[in-house]
């Protein structure tokens, strides 16, 4: 009977103190997806950051401190990070920004891309238009 008692303590004790890594944007070095907008009269930032192991985060303020977001299916998130890799946000160069401005950061390992829009002059592709509101919508 002792012996039954330990191993079960032994085999409890090892499954909780298995700790998966925690993520947040400062610290996760694989594809990230930041998709943000800022400026107007307040000047408010608001962004998303997705990740692609699934995970999706918030922030809203000028302070940019991160916050988790719980309920979203990591199978929705991955699938708006490689849509963006499929519509070249890890290439593309557009940089117009405007009074209210919406913008797309693909990050990859050392490498980051940032596309800015805004300036009424100057369009941002239609289906690069439709992710970012896809994105905004569903978060």
């Amino acid at each position: 009977m002792t012996n039954r008692i330990l191993i079960i303590l032994s085999i409890s004790i090892l499954l909780f103190s298995c700790k998966s890594t925690q993520y947040t944007p400062k610290n996760y070095r694989e594809t990230q997806l930041i998709v943000g907008s800022g400026g107007g009269v307040s000047g408010m930032i608001r962004e998303y950051c997705l990740l692609d192991n699934g995970q999706i985060f918030v922030s809203k303020g000028i302070a940019g401190d991160w916050k988790a977001l719980k309920y979203v299916k990591s199978s929705k998130v991955r699938s708006f990070v490689n849509r963006a890799k499929d519509l070249g946000l890890d290439t593309i160069h557009f940089n117009h920004p405007g009074n209210m401005t919406y913008y797309f950061v693909y990050k990859s390992g050392k490498r980051s891309n940032e596309i800015k829009w805004g300036q009424t002059d100057k369009a941002i592709p239609v289906n690069i238009n439709e992710l970012y509101k896809e994105i905004i919508k569903a978060f």
